[in-house]
C-alpha cells in the first residue's frame, strides 16, 4: 500500500484560531504551522454591533464552515477594557499563601463576590522584606460565560481564555528586535478603533496597565485634535503609573498602529510631549504572513482595527501566564482528558492483545480457543475494576465520616472562644454541611460588628456576615438583636448533616 506523504502532512497541519469579541466587532486570526514555522494565515473582522447573541452565533457558524476552523485549537482573547487589574503588595513570598491571600482580596478589590468573577494572577517578584508584588486580573463571570455560550452553540470548544494585554507584550517581543535591558522600563500602547491599551513593562512582565477610552475612529478627519487628546490620555496614564508604583524612569514608548492610523501620529511631537523616546510600529511589521493571510488583511473593510493582542497570543514568544477560563470548564476538560487517556489505553491494550493473538493463532481451532481466553481475561479485569471502584467509594465514605467527627464541638468551642463579654447567644444552628447561624443579643451594635470581625479572622469560617442587627427597648434598656451567618472555610465543609 502506497502512502501519499504530502497529503498526510497537509492533514496534520495545525491551524490555531484566536477569537476576540466585544460590543461592536468579532475579530479572529488563524495561525498555521508550516514546516515547523508559525504564520498568520487568515485575518477577519465582522461587525456585530446591535446583533443578538443568536445572530452572532450564525456569523461564527458561517466562519467555521468558510475557514474550516478546528474546534480543538481555539483561544478566546478577553479585551483589556473588559477586565479589571490590580497591583497588590502581599506580605508573603510563598506561592500557596499568596493564592489564599488573593481569594481574600477579591471582595476588597471589586464590588463582586468571589464566585461572580474569574481571576488569575502573576507574581512579579519579591523583596527583601518578604513582600511579593502581584498583578491580579479580574473579569466578570457573565462576560466570559456569554462568549463561551456563543462559541459553543456554534460548535466550538474554547481551550484557553487569555488576557489581550499579554498578547500585546508577546507582540512587542516579536516585532522589536533590539535587545532590551532587564532594568529598563518600557510603555506599550495598542491603538484600536475606540480604545487604547496602556501597559508598563519591566523585566519582560506587565507591571501596570489600564484601558484608555480613546480610539482613532472617534475623531475622523481631525488628526491634530485626536493626537492632542491622545497625548493628554497617555500623560494621565503615565502619571497614574508613577503615582502608584515607584519605579525607574521610562526608557521608551512603543506604539502599535493599525493601517488607517498610518503617519497620523507625529513621532517628534510625541517625544517632545512625553519626554521619552517614541517608536511607532505597524501592527504587522515583521509578522510572518502567508499569502492568504496578507490578502485577508489588505481586504479588511475596517482598517482602524487592531489585531496586536491576537497576533501575540497566536504567535507566542513564551508561555501565557494569565488564563481566565472558568473553573468548571477546567474540571470538565480534565475529566475529558482522563477519559481520552483511558480510551487510548484501552485501544492500545486491545491492539496488543490482537497482535499477540495473531502470533499464536495460526490455525482456526486455536483462534477460537484463544478468543475465549481473551474474553475471560477481559471479564476478570472488568470484575476487578468494579471491586476496586467499590473499595474506593467505601474509603471515601470512611474518610468523610472521620473528617466530620467532632466538627460540631469544634465550632461550638470556636464561637465561645471569640464571643465578647456581655453578649448572649440564643441559638446556634449548624446545617451540618457548610454554614453556622448564630442568633443572640448584645448591649451595643458595635459589639456585633466586632464579633463578626473576630469570626472572620477564625480559620474555621469565611465571608462571615451579619444578616441583621436591630435595636429594641426592654425595661427602659436598649438591647440589640442580631443574626450572623458563618459559612465554613472550604477545608472544613462536610458531607454529613449534624445539629448543635
Amino acid at each position: 500500500m502506497k502512502i501519499n506523504l504530502t497529503k498526510l502532512l497537509q492533514k496534520q497541519e495545525k491551524v490555531k484560531t484566536i477569537f476576540q469579541i466585544d460590543n461592536n466587532w468579532l475579530r479572529l486570526i488563524q495561525v498555521k504551522t508550516i514546516k515547523r514555522e508559525k504564520k498568520v494565515s487568515m485575518i477577519k473582522a465582522v461587525e456585530i454591533a446591535s446583533l443578538s447573541d443568536e445572530e452572532i452565533r450564525l456569523k461564527i457558524s458561517a466562519l467555521v464552515v468558510e475557514l474550516k476552523i478546528n474546534s480543538r485549537e481555539i483561544i478566546l482573547s478577553i479585551p483589556r477594557h473588559l477586565t479589571t487589574t490590580r497591583n497588590l503588595d502581599l506580605p508573603s513570598a510563598n506561592p500557596l499563601e499568596i493564592k489564599d491571600m488573593i481569594e481574600l482580596q477579591i471582595g476588597k478589590q471589586t464590588p463582586y463576590a468571589s464566585d461572580e468573577v474569574i481571576k488569575d494572577y502573576q507574581i512579579l517578584g519579591s523583596n527583601a522584606d518578604g513582600y511579593s508584588r502581584v498583578l491580579l486580573v479580574i473579569v466578570h463571570r457573565d462576560i466570559v460565560g456569554r462568549y463561551f455560550k456563543i462559541l459553543e452553540s456554534a460548535g466550538l470548544k474554547v481551550q484557553k481564555v487569555s488576557f489581550s494585554s499579554e498578547g500585546l507584550l508577546n507582540w512587542r517581543n516579536l516585532v522589536y528586535r533590539d535587545k532590551i535591558a532587564a532594568e529598563k522600563v518600557q510603555i506599550l500602547i495598542e491603538v484600536d478603533y475606540d480604545t487604547s491599551d496602556f501597559e508598563v513593562v519591566l523585566k519582560d512582565k506587565l507591571v501596570f496597565g489600564r484601558s484608555i477610552s480613546l480610539g482613532f475612529s472617534q475623531f475622523p478627519g481631525q488628526l491634530e485634535l485626536w493626537q492632542k487628546k491622545f497625548v493628554e490620555e497617555i500623560n494621565h496614564s503615565i502619571y497614574a503609573y508613577q503615582n502608584e508604583i515607584m519605579s525607574k524612569e521610562i526608557d521608551k514608548i512603543i506604539i502599535s498602529r493599525p493601517r488607517l492610523v498610518g503617519d497620523s501620529l507625529d513621532k517628534a511631537v510625541l517625544e517632545k510631549e512625553f519626554g521619552s523616546c517614541v517608536e511607532i510600529i505597524d501592527q504587522f511589521k515583521d509578522i510572518p504572513l502567508t499569502e492568504e493571510g496578507a490578502s485577508s488583511y489588505n481586504n479588511l473593510v475596517r482598517t482602524d482595527l487592531s489585531f496586536v493582542g491576537l497576533v501575540g497570543l497566536g504567535l507566542p514568544t513564551g508561555e501565557h501566564k494569565i488564563d481566565l477560563i472558568p473553573q468548571e470548564h477546567l474540571i470538565g476538560k480534565a475529566v475529558k482528558e482522563k477519559g481520552k487517556d483511558l480510551y487510548l489505553m484501552g485501544i492500545l491494550l486491545v491492539f496488543i492483545l490482537v497482535a499477540v493473538s495473531g502470533v499464536f493463532l495460526g490455525r482456526m481451532y486455536n483462534k477460537e480457543r484463544y478468543l475465549g481466553q481473551l474474553k475471560q481475561r477481559l471479564g476478570a479485569i472488568e470484575n476487578k475494576t468494579k471491586e476496586l471502584n467499590s473499595m474506593i467509594r467505601g474509603m471515601e465514605t470512611i474518610k468523610d465520616r472521620v473528617q466530620t467527627r467532632g466538627m460540631s464541638l469544634n465550632l461550638f468551642y470556636e464561637v465561645h472562644r471569640e464571643i465578647p463579654p456581655g453578649m448572649h447567644l440564643i441559638s446556634m444552628s449548624f446545617d451540618g454541611k457548610e454554614s453556622l447561624t448564630l442568633r443572640g443579643q448584645a448591649n451595643e451594635m458595635s459589639e456585633v460588628f466586632n464579633f463578626v470581625n473576630k469570626l472572620e479572622e477564625s480559620t474555621y469560617f469565611q465571608d462571615v456576615k451579619s444578616k441583621y442587627a436591630t435595636k429594641r427597648k426592654v425595661e427602659n434598656k436598649e438591647i440589640t438583636d442580631f443574626e450572623i451567618s458563618c459559612p465554613l472555610a472550604e477545608k472544613y465543609k462536610v458531607a454529613d448533616k449534624h445539629k448543635l
